[in-house]
């Protein structure tokens, strides 16, 4: 299983970052499809999140 993980930045603030593994986001069995949905899911946290800017996404085995 894959999931998405975030590193964001602060909009004021761009040189503090931190990593977020949003937990609302679903888990996909592949790499492929993870990278291949994940996009929406990226736009949807940025829109819940004004204040913060999405340096990178990118899908990761949980706990790797």
């Amino acid at each position: 299983m894959f999931e998405l993980v975030l590193v964001i930045c602060l909009a004021m603030r761009p040189d503090q970052c931190a990593i977020e593994r949003p937990p609302s986001i679903e888990r996909y069995p592949t790499a492929v499809e993870c990278t291949r949905n994940s996009y929406v899911h990226v736009v949807h946290w940025l829109m819940e999140h004004p204040k913060w800017n999405v340096r990178q996404w990118r899908c990761e085995q949980p706990g790797a």
